[in-house]
């Protein structure tokens, strides 16, 4: 199935995960995840990413909230991102797309993806470390 960035899955290396629930401290009313969505899709058309809603990243308390879960790789979870950040989440996105290990460099990382708006890192399914010795 074909989503509506015209994209087939095996040309998308990152899916942002923008969450739909979160609302604005000062009118509740309003859900920026929302406006999010529309701006980042604008952002990332002709890029091996795709951008869907979901309705909760159980992150509230560091919201709005987007996640970016690569393909094979790490997934990473992200709050107090505003519409001033949109330029800086396609440029992580295409950080964790270009890696070849699926893992976000902390290296020439945006500001709003470290730090206090960094909520989480999931390895990928298939990882594999040994215990400390």
């Amino acid at each position: 199935m074909m989503s509506d960035d015209k994209s087939t899955n095996s040309d998308i290396d990152v899916t942002i995960f923008v969450c739909t629930n979160c609302r604005d401290e000062a009118d509740n009313a309003v859900r920026p995840g929302l406006a999010m969505i529309e701006a980042l899709k604008t952002a990332t058309a002709g890029k091996p990413l795709a951008v869907k809603p979901v309705t909760c990243l159980a992150n509230c308390e560091k919201s709005p909230s987007a996640a970016f879960n690569h393909r094979s790789g790490w997934s990473y979870l992200f709050g107090h991102l505003t519409l001033d950040n949109i330029d800086d989440i396609v440029t992580g996105a295409m950080m964790l797309a270009a890696d070849e290990r699926g893992f976000l460099p902390l290296r020439g990382r945006p500001t709003c993806l470290r730090g206090k708006g960094m909520t989480a890192r999931i390895p990928p399914f298939h990882h594999h470390e040994d215990m400390p010795q």
